[in-house]
């Protein structure tokens, strides 16, 4: 069965309980990250890399290799996850952080 990363069934290429992670193909390598920044971060340095290696061989044959962020297993973009009716996760995404719980202060009721 094909790779298919987006559309009515995508492929869950990492692990449902993993919030972020990053995918990298042909390596089939998977890195958990705590946040989304940190998936973005991690996914652009890898492919920035693999991009300067491919720049850098002189052979017709290497392998095309990609980073992608994935949330809960599945390629994660921010029009993806709209248009499946799920928080984006962007913390700046005015639509979806009107639906988030108010982040937790460490304040107590001393009371």
């Amino acid at each position: 069965m094909p790779t298919n990363l987006f559309g009515n069934q995508p492929t869950r290429l990492g692990y449902k309980d993993q919030e972020w992670s990053v995918w990298v193909s042909g390596m089939d390598e998977i890195y958990d990250m705590e946040t989304l920044g940190g998936a973005l971060n991690r996914a652009n340095e890898l492919n920035a890399t693999f991009a300067q290696l491919h720049f850098n061989s002189t052979s017709e044959h290497d392998p095309v290799t990609y980073a992608v962020v994935l949330h809960h297993g599945y390629a994660w973009t921010v029009h993806t996850e709209h248009a499946n009716g799920r928080d984006c996760g962007v913390p700046a995404c005015a639509p979806c952080s009107t639906n988030r719980p108010a982040p937790d202060r460490g304040v107590t009721d001393s009371a």
